[in-house]
Formats: structure tokens, sequence, C-alpha cells
């Protein structure tokens, strides 16, 4: 268990939402054969959920790549790109 929280956040919950998505379809499996009806309204929101959840983590890497790249460029002293930058090499 100690292995786990060693490993970054993100491979963390994967490992999470691949356990807990096996148990659902497990639990769906089992509640068709008893029910005889699939239950497509909580499939469809479990997984809505999952993607929901794995897009937006999805974002934040993307977001703290671009914050760090950011900061490295400020820390590096590079100026951002800029509009009148690429105007005054044109003009001049």
């Amino acid at each position: 268990m100690k292995k786990i929280f060693d490993m970054r956040f993100a491979n963390q919950v994967i490992i999470i939402v691949g356990i807990s998505t096996a148990l659902f379809i497990i639990a769906q499996f089992v509640s068709f054969l008893i029910t005889k009806q699939e239950q497509a309204e909580l499939i469809r929101w479990y997984f809505t959920a999952v993607v929901i959840q794995c897009g937006v983590m999805m974002m934040k890497r993307v977001t703290e790549v671009i914050v760090a790249r950011v900061k490295k460029k400020e820390k590096l002293g590079i100026p951002p790109p800029s509009d009148s930058d690429n105007t005054e090499e044109i003009a001049g």
C-alpha cells in the first residue's frame, strides 16, 4: 500500500478509477443477472463522471506545465512574445 502513496497523483487516480470502474462493471453485471434489465442511466452517468474527472485532471496538468514554462522563462529573463516585437522587426 505504501507504494501507491509514493506514486504521482495522476498515477494514483488512474489506478483508483480503474479499480472503481472494474467494481462498477461487476456490480452492473450482477444487477443485470438479477433484474434482467440494464441500468443504462446509471451507466451513462458513471462514465460521464469519470470522463469529466479525467478531463479536469488533464486540464490541470496542462495548466501546470504552461505555468511552469512561463515561470521558467521569467526566471531566465526571456520576455514573452508580443505583437509589437514582430511589427518592429518587419518595419525596421
